[in-house]
């Protein structure tokens, strides 16, 4: 669904993010399916969809027109409704991720979450 190769560095270091935050994870071995990885701990499972951009992420800007292809990739999946989409973005620039919750209808930045003790500096 998304044009480019997969960022597997970018991937391996959401990775290393993900386990510092306590979840396990599994990489996508379904190349028809549009997320990199599944995230899990016993209070959560979530489906990760990595991309990285060179450019800078309009703060001002709808996540849905710069990133159509992701967010509806994620919003497809086969998955029930229990299990949370994420889109983590990253910029060449910023050494932080951007983490959005996708919904059917809309989504959300996550600007700081308990149990994760994750704090994002790029909140609105």
């Amino acid at each position: 669904m998304t044009r480019g190769r997969r960022p597997e560095a970018a991937v391996a270091e959401a990775k290393g993010f993900a386990e510092r935050m306590g979840y396990r994870t599994m990489e996508n071995p379904f190349a028809d399916l549009s997320y990199d990885l599944l995230i899990f701990k016993p209070e959560s499972v979530r489906a990760v969809k990595v991309r990285q951009t060179r450019y800078h992420i309009d703060p001002n800007g709808f996540y849905e027109q710069q990133f159509p292809d992701e967010i509806l990739g994620l919003r497809t999946l086969p998955f029930p409704p229990f299990i949370q989409r994420e889109l983590w973005l990253r910029t060449q620039h910023e050494r932080s991720w951007r983490r959005l919750l996708v919904y059917d209808m809309s989504m959300v930045e996550i600007g700081w979450w308990g149990p994760d003790e994750y704090t994002n500096p790029h909140a609105r």
